[in-house]
């Protein structure tokens, strides 16, 4: 009986995936943002190495020209399509500077100009310059000791928070790196005591204090930008990451946060989704209970293992596996 609920489970995650995705071919406007958003971003890539390849990607380019204009004749132009044509911008500067004709791409990019004005916009699109001085600046707290002062916090004053707090920690949670840059990720957050009773019902890790809890976020993760087999998991990796980013932005602005636990039946996420409104293209990755702190309060000791459990250096290959060609 467990091994063929086990197998209906499994059969609901399959179906959306296989649904949302476009593993078999474009079919709606995020599938066809995300091809945008994978070729740009492999444009990026290859204009952040030391030492790109003159005129490198040109057949990358030339599909991306093609994407743009079939997204821009389906849906009209917007930040995507702008981004897009700002990488190709920095592209065509490149080879130029290495004195490779790209006068093809140039003379492109100046009609989409034209009629669709993107380098009069404020999106970024390709590299920036930046200074190990200004990192080490930005980063000179002890991160460790910022780490390890991180709890699971389960109890909260009643001081309200704040849309801009959600906001400011949301805009955060954006620099979360995600596949191909596809930012995959959405915040759906309450702060009402009924609404958030309501989403708490759905989950039962918050049982003692989910009372207390100032809002109530559901992070997701759209599986419509994802294209391949092998991504399949993605949305959980890219999802986690996201949310981890989130909490600790959180963590940062002295608020306390804890993970809800989302490892729920197909019944229960069906039923959750039903009442908050979000569609079946979009993972579940986790709910995270946010509150102002109290002054003294406690958290659980959350012994961590012995760091020879968790950190394998220099690990033996298995030099006999066979190889993989890419």
């Amino acid at each position: 009986m467990l091994a063929v609920k086990l197998a209906a489970n499994f059969w609901y995650d399959y179906r959306r995936f296989a649904k949302a995705s476009f593993l078999i071919g474009k079919r709606n406007r995020e599938n066809q943002r995300a091809l945008i958003h994978i070729l740009f971003h492999s444009i990026e890539h290859g204009l952040s190495l030391s030492n790109p390849r003159p005129g490198f990607g040109k057949d990358k380019v030339t599909s991306l020209l093609r994407k743009i204009n079939d997204y821009i004749v389906d849906y009209g132009p917007d930040s995507s399509t702008a981004s897009a044509m700002r990488v190709l911008d920095a592209w065509v500067a490149f080879n130029r500077s290495v004195v490779v004709d790209v006068s093809d791409v140039a003379g492109e990019l100046d009609r989409f100009d034209a009629t669709n004005g993107f380098r009069a916009t404020e999106v970024a699109g390709g590299t920036e310059e930046v200074r190990a001085a200004d990192l080490r600046r930005a980063s000179t707290g002890d991160f460790v000791a910022f780490m390890q002062a991180r709890h699971s916090v389960r109890q909260f004053s009643d001081q309200p928070v704040m849309r801009s707090e959600i906001e400011a920690a949301t805009k955060a949670a954006q620099q979360a790196p995600s596949v191909c840059n596809r930012q995959t990720c959405k915040v759906y957050a309450f702060t009402g005591a009924e609404d958030k009773a309501r989403v708490l019902s759905y989950q039962s890790g918050n049982r003692g204090f989910g009372s207390e809890v100032g809002a109530v976020l559901i992070v997701t993760s759209n599986m419509e930008h994802l294209n391949l087999i092998g991504e399949r998991y993605q949305h959980w990796i890219d999802g986690g990451l996201f949310a981890m980013t989130l909490a600790l932005a959180f963590h940062a602005a002295g608020l306390g946060a804890c993970m809800l636990n989302w490892s729920v039946t197909k019944d229960i996420d069906k039923a959750m989704r039903a009442c908050v409104g979000i569609p079946d293209n979009e993972a579940v990755i986790t709910m995270i209970g946010v509150g102002h702190l109290k002054e003294i309060f406690r958290v659980p000791l959350s012994q961590r293992k012995p760091q020879d459990l968790v950190l394998s250096l220099n690990p033996r290959l298995n030099l006999a596996a066979p190889t993989v060609t890419l």
